[in-house]
């Protein structure tokens, strides 16, 4: 049986990660797609190689937060708006994945209100999708003020088995 109590939520550390952070980056990564394939994935990483090392290289040089408990890395989220002008008032959540030693610790919690304080100043609304399986994302996601907007139906094959993501919104009051 895993503890969730080995990292006190007072002794976790917010911060940005940096191009300087991607074999940290990686690692954790590297755990969060083959523990649940169905939620992480993207084509770089499909390829692997260089196209991945680009691809991680990316996402660092903008929002990616890390959670660090006992000085190792625990948790990751992201957050972009478009580059596109007529879409800039959308922020996106992206990559959130705390491994299992903090779970039920508060540390996905404190991941996303930290992003969502950046987000503010950014965007009227922030947009995400999550598996409908990861009941307790979802429940992260609602306790910060997501509510689901819609189904993308069978988004994700593995094998056989088909998953759904549900899209999630926040607005920010102006």
């Amino acid at each position: 049986m895993t503890s969730h109590s080995a990292i006190a939520p007072s002794e976790v550390e917010i911060r940005r990660l940096i191009v300087d952070d991607l074999d940290i980056f990686r690692e954790i990564r590297a755990e969060a797609l083959q523990t649940h394939p169905q939620t992480f994935g993207s084509p770089e990483e499909e390829e692997g190689g260089d196209a991945m090392v680009a691809a991680y290289r990316h996402w660092l040089s903008g929002t990616i937060l890390g959670a660090f408990g006992c000085g190792n890395l625990i948790g990751i989220a992201g957050f972009y708006v478009s580059a596109d002008k007529r879409s800039q008032h959308r922020g996106h959540i992206f990559t959130v994945y705390v491994k299992e030693k903090g779970r039920g610790n508060g540390v996905g919690d404190r991941l996303i209100k930290e992003l969502l304080a950046r987000a503010e100043a950014r965007v009227e609304q922030v947009h995400l999708a999550v598996v409908s399986t990861a009941t307790a994302a979802i429940k992260t996601y609602k306790r910060n003020g997501f509510e689901i907007y819609g189904t993308d139906p069978c988004v994700v094959r593995i094998g056989e088995a088909m998953y759904d993501n549900y899209l999630m919104i926040k607005r920010f009051s102006r």
